[in-house]
């Protein structure tokens, strides 16, 4: 069985629970919509609608410390793909530099 959500949270929720994630993905035309793919695994055994259910009713328990290591695992796999993402468009994109832009020489800030 495959689950996809756009809920940072429940994704949160069905890693720390055992759901394997399979995939991230952002939408194009979305840019701020990330969308997570999780497939059912041995630690899920089948469940995966079951614990969706149970995180939108509300009555969904974990244990702290590991929903938040499962948090900082999402995020952290979330922004390495919109990093790798927009990393084509990153050079076109950077910033010029201002004129007027402070620089730092030998520890004084000197502006020009």
């Amino acid at each position: 069985m495959r689950v996809t959500t756009t809920d940072l949270y429940e994704s949160g929720f069905l890693h720390c629970a055992g759901a394997h994630l399979a995939d991230i993905w952002n939408e194009r035309n979305k840019a701020s919509t990330v969308i997570f793919v999780f497939d059912d695994c041995r630690q899920s055994e089948g469940r995966l609608e079951e614990l969706q259910r149970s995180y939108h009713n509300g009555t969904a328990t974990v244990n702290l410390a590991e929903y938040r290591q499962s948090l900082e695992t999402i995020k952290d796999a979330m922004f390495r793909i919109l990093r790798n993402e927009n990393g084509a468009n990153a050079e076109r994109n950077k910033p010029r530099r201002n004129r007027n832009a402070c620089q730092q020489k030998t520890r004084k800030m000197v502006c020009r």
